[in-house]
């Protein structure tokens, strides 16, 4: 299938170079007849990777949008598989608690994973709490790009262990609408339509995404909508101005109760008649707002500016069941299995519901200067400086219901009001937290024939404030306060003496700001790394591309977060330092290269990690690090045909790993401080259990998942290209384990899906 390129009206007519500890960005050039000779493009801040990878000095991966049209992922969860040294594990069906991580770090809630949109941060808070509740439909995406272990000196926080950037698409020179369309199994049901288009100096795009299904246990469902609107103005041969727009919009019956060892094995995709788990919900407004200026005051200097602006709302609302009697590990759901009756829950007659209302804002500011084609020493260099600023809110609501009423993201009960039914003995509360930073970054990409070697610094300072206003109707705590400053140099090494080959090689210094909302005390100290690798590209083989590289990471204060909740709040602690190393392989291997005249074309993909996590201190030493897994891999064999067909397979193997830091080797259901409910039975508890979000520690095995798709390009109707198409996924339907967070959660189902894309 041939790549169609799209570029965004500001970059038209430009080729825009930038190097990010080291990287070179350049973007496509278009319409170059329209630019004056010799006038450097503007610094693309939307971008991570260059459109040419081949000049980034650190370990990347690209997925471009034919790639993931063919491959057909069910979510953008499913697509990243295909990067190697990046690995998802899936907390709900759709991916919408995103579980994205890169080499060593762990998955939950993709916490340690710097996530950004045309280079927006949209973690939660990279700053408070980092968790991720939205990620962009992959139906909207050019690309998506993968940064690990480099990036140090441009983009931060977050930024020890990968750096993930997904790219909308772009506005296409002439109008173009796309229409997709699809429907299957576990009530899935999928619908995109954009349109793109430029009309002189003005390119736009519009696009609106939405999805339906059912989750893996029986009282879940998901529906998301999400809306997309960018338009970019090419003023005049120096100054582009883009803005653009999100809302994302999820209601879905989901809640973090999971199961016990005695459940799963009976039953283990049912919570139906499990304490009311059916009117457990979860929803997300999420707003984002993006204006960037693009600025050459000189044919050599460029400035980039950008305003950004977030807004998360995510309140999820649950039954309150208390503690409940368990024998024999089966919990007593019945009103006489609860330590106190009043908490069995019957709508408008008794218990009740909380809530953990979650709200948080970023707002920023950054500019970005480049100044090029400077000679010294012999040396031709890049010169790129900039700073930003960043504050963000964060409230943390528990609110709590009245007798017997449903709460949701429409009524979200009684948050501050401190009036409660005196039988639940549970209150609200109300936390706010803030925080400022403020970071610059300097670098000299230095060339000298075939060699550049870029040092550079980053330097970042962020306070970060937290105040319990109220907790159980009592007044809360006086205000909290902590400075961090970290410099984080970086340096490194790009040779592309050999054809069609590079070498690379980097060593920085990285840092994960600490967690401000934990169970465990505040502050937490932030986590640093020194990460180094060294690798190599090559596509000196005909109809191969191969990109290798090794690992190797000193983590300092290392945050992990417990699978335990202590009162509501995750635990999460400095568990002690440690190292990661390991080994990252992608390659994909083409017939047609070697048969040009074929009709048909076989080709073969890998991506591979392999990841060592050890703790190296403390009482945990020798202990792996929690959620990370040896061995990650999708293996994929396909075949493809001019006439328009084309099928595929994929097998994907995720390795066993920890759920806990104390590495338990049985399955075992523990208490909020981590100690077995019953020694004498760990599997199998008699007892009683705070049941909403029960501790499980253990391994959690390993498994391999197959997925196919199958396409096929109807023949053209002078109207429209359209393709039909046919996915699944787990498709031997295995029943696997995705964590233990808050208890056992199963994975997929199997799930197939047939539709078509349209485009006129």
């Amino acid at each position: 299938m041939q790549r169609t390129t799209t570029v965004r009206s500001r970059n038209w007519g430009a080729v825009s170079v930038m190097a990010c500890s080291g990287l070179m960005f350049e973007a496509v050039p278009v319409f170059a007849e329209e630019r004056k000779r010799g006038m450097l493009a503007p610094i693309n801040v939307e971008e991570t990777v260059p459109t040419d990878i081949t000049e980034t000095p650190g370990a990347a991966a690209t997925l471009y949008d034919d790639e993931l049209e063919e491959k057909q992922p069910y979510t953008l969860m499913d697509g990243l598989d295909y990067a190697a040294g990046v690995r998802t594990v899936y907390d709900d069906v759709l991916g919408r608690r995103s579980g994205i991580a890169v080499r060593g770090a762990p998955t939950r809630r993709s916490r340690k994973t710097l996530l950004l949109e045309d280079g927006v941060p949209i973690n939660g808070s990279t700053y408070i709490d980092p968790s991720a509740h939205y990620t962009p439909p992959v139906e909207r995406l050019e690309r998506v790009d993968v940064l690990k272990g480099a990036g140090h000196v441009l983009h931060g926080p977050l930024n020890n262990h990968g750096i993930v950037n997904f790219r909308n698409k772009q506005p296409t020179e002439t109008p173009e609408t796309t229409i997709k369309l699809g429907a299957g199994g576990q009530g899935t049901f999928k619908r995109h339509i954009m349109h793109t288009r430029t009309d002189g100096p003005v390119g736009t795009v519009f696009a609106y995404t939405g999805m339906n299904a059912d989750g893996s246990f029986d009282v879940e469902d998901f529906q998301y909508d999400d809306f997309f609107a960018s338009a970019d103005w090419a003023i005049n041969d120096r100054h582009d101005l883009g803005f653009s727009f999100v809302y994302f919009r999820e209601r879905s019956h989901y809640d973090e109760s999971n199961l016990l060892p005695a459940e799963y094995d009976r039953s283990p995709r049912s919570k139906r008649g499990r304490f009311a788990q059916r009117y457990n919900n979860i929803s997300v407004n999420y707003f984002k707002y993006d204006l960037t200026h693009d600025w050459r005051p000189t044919d050599r200097l460029s400035i980039s500016t950008r305003l950004f602006h977030t807004d998360l709302e995510r309140p999820r609302f649950t039954v309150e069941p208390d503690e409940v009697d368990v024998v024999d590990g089966s919990p007593d759901f019945s009103r006489d299995g609860y330590e106190d009756p009043a908490f069995f829950f019957e709508r408008g007659a008794s218990g009740v519901m909380i809530g953990r209302d979650r709200t948080y804002k970023t707002h920023g500011a950054e500019s970005r200067f480049q100044l090029a084609d400077l000679e010294a020493l012999g040396a031709e260099h890049t010169l790129q400086w900039g700073v930003r600023y960043e504050w963000h809110e964060f409230s943390d609501r528990e609110p709590v219901g009245g007798t017997g009423e449903l709460l949701d993201e429409s009524n979200r009960g009684r948050a501050g009001i401190g009036v409660f039914e005196p039988t639940t003995g549970e209150g609200s509360s109300l936390t706010e937290y803030d925080a400022d930073a403020i970071s610059g970054f300097v670098q000299n990409a230095i060339r000298i024939g075939d060699v550049t070697l870029t040092p550079g610094v980053r330097v970042e300072r962020y306070t970060q404030e937290r105040e319990v206003i109220f907790e159980d109707s009592e007044p809360g705590s006086p205000r909290e306060k902590d400075d961090n400053t970290l410099v984080l140099p970086s340096i490194s090494l790009l040779y592309e003496g050999f054809e069609e080959t590079q070498l690379f090689a980097n060593v920085g210094r990285g840092y994960t700001p600490a967690f401000a909302r934990t169970a465990e005390d505040f502050p937490l100290e932030p986590e640093t790394g020194v990460n180094s690798q060294f690798g190599f590209r090559t596509t000196a083989i005909r109809g191969t591309r191969l990109e290798g590289a090794v690992f190797y990471n000193r983590i300092q204060d290392t945050v992990v977060q417990e699978p335990i909740t202590i009162d509501g709040d995750n635990l999460v602690v400095n568990a002690a330092d440690s190292y990661s190393y390991g080994l990252d392989l992608s390659a994909r291997i083409d017939s047609r290269a070697f048969h040009l005249d074929s009709d048909y074309n076989v080709f073969g993909e890998l991506a591979y990690n392999y990841t060592r996590a050890e703790f190296t201190s403390g009482d945990l030493d020798g202990n792996d690090v929690p959620q990370v897994p040896n061995h990650v891999g999708t293996f994929t064999l396909g075949l493809e045909h001019r006439a328009g067909w084309r099928v595929s397979a994929s097998l994907h193997y995720l390795d066993s790993f920890f759920a806990g830091s104390g590495n338990a080797l049985t399955l075992t259901v523990a208490d909020e401080d981590g100690n077995p409910i019953d020694p004498d039975n760990l599997a199998r508890p008699t007892g009683s259990v705070e049941i909403r979000e029960p501790a499980v520690l253990g391994e959690i095995p390993d498994h391999t998942l197959l997925s196919a798709r199958a396409s096929y390009d109807l023949p053209d109707t002078g109207f429209a290209d359209t393709t039909v198409w046919i996915q699944g996924r787990n498709l031997t339907d295995k029943q696997f384990i995705t964590d233990y967070v808050n208890g056992i959660r199963p994975g997929p189902e199997r799930t197939v899906v047939v539709g078509f894309t349209s485009r006129f």
